[in-house]
């Protein structure tokens, strides 16, 4: 869900006195997933009303985890989070897992097997070359940074060929006066290896997420083979890729102007 959290009345009368559950306690928010709920049944029941259900393909997803995770992380001193993403750490607008794990559920009749479940991670850029293979479409001339995830949908058991997932986010978001979800920060998932290079300070921290789903004990100092070799893996694709870095404000820097109306 995204801010404003507004919600319809009659729906949040419906979770109010409702039992909180897991740190799940906030009826707006509940009620705004409530309302997606409600839309993506319209949805579905449209395909089937037109006759186009059993010929096109459904892909739910979010683009990043649930407003939550900051009180753990000291991000917000006090106080209850919208919501949690426990056991996974920090909440939307971080990298850590509870910013950007999240699931991914496609509905294609007669080719993806209901019910079946498939542990690849992905991104959201391989969204275009899977819709580009599955309607028989041209690839663009531009390259494309993501992977088809045809054989997953296609097969449970498949694989992707690709060794590591990149993201890079040269920025800040703010969460308040003075506290932030992430400070700039580029981090490489291979296997079951995370590393996440933060940008202002070089701090490396270093997780197994098979053994550590919860980003609780960084292995950089432990393991700095293994950190030596994601870093310079890291630092390779950003240069290939062209990513913009952050630049230290020069001394004497104001504010930029605001445009003029």
């Amino acid at each position: 869900m995204h801010a404003p959290h507004e919600a319809k009345p009659n729906l949040v009368e419906r979770f109010k006195n409702k039992k909180p559950m897991g740190g799940h306690h906030d009826p707006v928010y509940a009620a705004m997933i409530a309302s997606v709920d409600e839309s993506v049944g319209r949805v579905m029941r449209t395909l089937d009303e037109l006759n186009l259900a059993d010929n096109t393909v459904v892909i739910f997803v979010s683009d990043n985890g649930g407003v939550g995770g900051y009180v753990r992380e000291g991000i917000k001193p006090e106080g209850k989070d919208v919501t949690d993403n426990a056991p996974l750490r920090s909440g939307k607008g971080s990298l850590y897992e509870g910013g950007t794990r999240v699931p991914f559920i496609a509905r294609w009749p007669g080719v993806t097997k209901p019910g079946s479940r498939n542990g690849v991670p992905t991104i959201h850029v391989d969204l275009y070359p899977t819709l580009l293979e599955i309607a028989g479409a041209p690839k663009p001339a531009q390259v494309l940074d993501g992977a088809s995830l045809v054989p997953l949908l296609r097969d449970p058991n498949a694989n992707l060929a690709r060794d590591a997932i990149f993201q890079h986010f040269p920025g800040y978001l703010g969460a308040g006066k003075g506290q932030w979800r992430t400070t700039p920060v580029s981090t490489i998932q291979s296997g079951d290896w995370k590393l996440m290079e933060f940008l202002e300070d070089g701090r490396l921290e270093l997780y197994n997420l098979k053994d550590d789903l919860s980003e609780k004990k960084n292995l950089a100092s432990q393991m700095p083979e293994k950190a030596g070799e994601l870093k310079a893996r890291l630092a390779d694709w950003r240069a290939r890729v062209k990513a913009p870095m952050p630049t230290k404000n020069k001394e004497g820097a104001t504010a930029r102007p605001a445009p003029k109306k």
